[in-house]
């Protein structure tokens, strides 16, 4: 039997459904087999597809052929309309059950040509499902960003951005024009929004929004690992740079009573290490951040620094 010309179309899961009520008729019936089933279908092509449908219901990779199916639908449907796939859904074990004997009594058939079939058909659809979910994505965007570009443009021309409202409103005489106006509006002599362009729909809009917040979704997963990264560097940093409490009241103290030089000399650097328990490197970065910090506010300082050096020149000359 061959399988692939009922492809497309016949594999929605509407054509599953189809005279269903015949099939259910015919194995009711009981004894009958296939011809029963031909009589009740009226024989010729609509048994064939019958029994071809019969045998797609009760293989094994039904399940897997019609979830991929399922998958390719929900990308392009609008998030207001998918609960009409879930109804559909809900009705396909019914389904099965009435071409469950029609399937039993073709049980005898060699079925590599339909496990060939059912394993190139799920391939295509997996491959198909992410051809469609790349170009919805793709053109969803450029929907946005388009009419981000046009919202902008017209907040230049007006002044005013989209969701302001001027506060005036209609006079009687344009209210009952435009409700004249809009019992006129034909849907049909829209050309442009047959073509495909002009404002978008509830369900575009939908659609769009929900593409918008799957691509942030991505985005957000595709740098988490990353944004993780430079968090932990900059709490590291800020841990590295921060000294404790108890040892900069150490050097504060230090620092307070050594206010007229605040230089520290080897031997005191020494005994703040053994007190502190900090490195040489960081008792030095203290005191010049230290110095930076206080070196206006302390004039005495300053004044100090100068007489030293002066002194320290005057013992060189001489």
């Amino acid at each position: 039997m061959a399988f692939h010309g009922h492809l497309p179309h016949e594999m929605t899961m509407q054509a599953l459904g189809a005279d269903d009520a015949a099939v259910a008729a015919a194995a009711a019936a009981g004894g009958g087999g296939e011809d029963a089933v031909a009589a009740a279908m009226g024989g010729g092509g609509e048994a064939d597809a019958a029994r071809c449908k019969a045998e797609i219901l009760a293989h094994p990779l039904y399940e897997q052929l019609l979830s991929a199916h399922v998958a390719c639908l929900r990308i392009a449907t609008p998030v207001d309309q998918l609960p009409r796939i879930d109804a559909q859904l809900a009705q396909s074990q019914g389904v099965v059950a009435k071409y469950s004997a029609l399937a039993a009594a073709a049980a005898g058939d060699d079925g590599r040509e339909l496990d060939q079939f059912m394993t190139h058909y799920v391939l295509l659809l997996c491959s198909f499902k992410e051809q469609l979910q790349q170009h919805v994505r793709v053109h969803a965007m450029e929907a946005v960003m388009a009419c981000w570009e046009l919202e902008q443009n017209l907040q230049s021309l007006t002044g005013a951005s989209p969701g302001e409202g001027t506060g005036a409103t209609m006079s009687d005489g344009e209210d009952d024009q435009a409700d004249s106006e809009a019992n006129m509006y034909d849907p049909s002599l829209d050309g442009a929004d047959n073509m495909g362009f002009g404002l978008p729909t509830e369900s575009e809009r939908s659609l769009m929004e929900r593409v918008r917040q799957e691509l942030k979704h991505e985005l957000k997963q595709g740098y988490k690992e990353k944004l993780i990264d430079i968090r932990e560097e900059i709490l590291r940093k800020r841990r590295a740079g921060k000294l404790p409490g108890d040892t900069t009241s150490t050097l504060k103290a230090w620092w307070q009573s050594h206010a007229k030089w605040p230089y520290p000399t080897e031997e005191d650097k020494a005994r703040l290490v053994q007190e502190t328990g900090l490195q040489l490197k960081q008792i030095n970065n203290w005191f010049i951040n230290q110095r930076k910090r206080n070196w206006h506010s302390n004039p005495s300082s300053s004044t100090s620094v100068k007489t030293k050096r002066k002194s320290n020149a005057g013992d060189n000359n001489s």
